[in-house]
């Protein structure tokens, strides 16, 4: 408090300028402890929006450190899937190949043999042929596969080329050396070129991209399924709202579809209804009352009843309602015990003060002067 403050200004006594001084420290004080409690409650917004910040950006990298984790762990099972296929491809191949070299070594010597003459030496060259050219057309099914050409026709001349020698080495090898040895001389003719040829047909399935017997299967099964959902769809909708459903089959005739869609149902409803499917005016009317209730249950019933007319207007007005209130007799007088609270006319110098309220009143002014 200074001696400014405690100074008495003109018009006024030491009582009342130590009450002013006093106010003034209180309100002093009180802007201070205002100003205080909202750099407290700043500095505790900004710490808990930066904690917010900190926490999202934490999250953030977490998730991004996750998806990163899967995509590398996607990555090296989709390197090690592709790197097993290449190796089973390979041993495929090499298998093949392998059994197909085994075959050839013991159906030619047979075929040599059922072309052997000494007065016509140059028919045993008819084995290296007829086995040579069943060879040959799997080479040329291969080169039609790489460019993307038909290679049914070359497959099927070198599987009858096999049966060719086939039927050769059965009928030598039977006479020869007996039935055991013209059947497996018949079927090695057989074996090599077929395997080839299964090894090729498992080229051209991937390289066309074609799916499994098994994937088929799983998606006739998944379609039929759907199928049927949707007949039971259908059948609760006709059975729930038959005037919707009667109009959807309008509109599906009228668009041309067997059985309404999903967009001709929702049409169909909203031209009924006027709102989304599944929404009607009773539902929604239904639904505004209960959140109503649910406001209602939450925050309390409001003091007093919502339905009272407007306190100042209900003083001025008999208690039959119809007719205001009458004014005070006499000038000055405190109509409010006789007419209903009606306040009495007020006249310059006839309002009393209390000295706080005198006192307050010249801070105010003083105040207002200063600015």
């Amino acid at each position: 408090m200074t001696v400014t403050e405690l100074h008495p200004r003109e018009g006024e006594t030491y009582a009342e300028g130590l009450a002013r001084a006093e106010q003034a420290q209180a309100e002093a004080e009180a802007a201070r402890i205002r100003n205080e409690a909202e750099r407290r409650r700043q500095q505790l917004a900004a710490d808990k929006a930066e904690a917010k910040a900190q926490k999202e950006i934490r999250r953030e990298l977490e998730a991004a450190e996750d998806e990163r984790r899967e995509r590398e762990e996607k990555r090296r099972t989709e390197a090690a899937a592709k790197a097993k296929a290449k190796a089973s491809a390979e041993a495929w191949r090499r298998s093949a190949l392998a059994i197909a070299v085994v075959c050839v070594v013991v159906s030619l010597p047979l075929q040599v043999m059922a072309f052997w003459d000494p007065s016509a030496w140059f028919l045993v060259a008819a084995p290296f042929v007829l086995e040579g050219v069943a060879w040959a057309l799997l080479k040329g099914a291969e080169a039609a596969i790489d460019d993307d050409r038909p290679s049914w026709h070359y497959r099927l001349g070198a599987l009858l080329q096999a049966l060719i020698a086939a039927g050769i080495n059965f009928a030598h090898g039977s006479e020869t050396y007996g039935i055991a040895t013209g059947i497996g001389g018949a079927l090695c003719s057989v074996i090599g070129p077929a395997i080839w040829d299964l090894h090729e047909h498992g080229r051209i399935t991937k390289k066309a991209g074609r799916k499994t017997r098994a994937q088929r299967r799983a998606e006739q099964r998944a379609a039929k399924g759907e199928k049927a959902r949707i007949a039971k769809v259908n059948k609760a909708r006709e059975a729930s709202d038959p005037d919707v459903w009667e109009r959807a089959l309008f509109l599906a005739a009228a668009l041309g579809e067997l059985v309404p869609s999903e967009k001709t149902y929702r049409r169909a409803w909203d031209e009924l209804h006027g709102a989304e499917v599944g929404s009607t005016a009773s539902i929604i009317s239904a639904k505004r009352l209960a959140r109503r209730a649910v406001r209602l249950a939450q925050n309390g019933p409001l003091d007093g009843s919502q339905t009272d007319t407007n306190g100042q207007v209900g003083s001025q007005m008999n208690e039959d309602g119809d007719e205001p209130s009458k004014a005070p007799s006499k000038p000055g007088e405190d109509g409010r015990k006789n007419n209903g609270g009606t306040p009495p006319v007020r006249r310059p110098g006839t309002t009393k003060y209390a000295p706080i309220a005198r006192r307050q009143m010249s801070v105010e002014k003083l105040r207002s002067n200063s600015n």
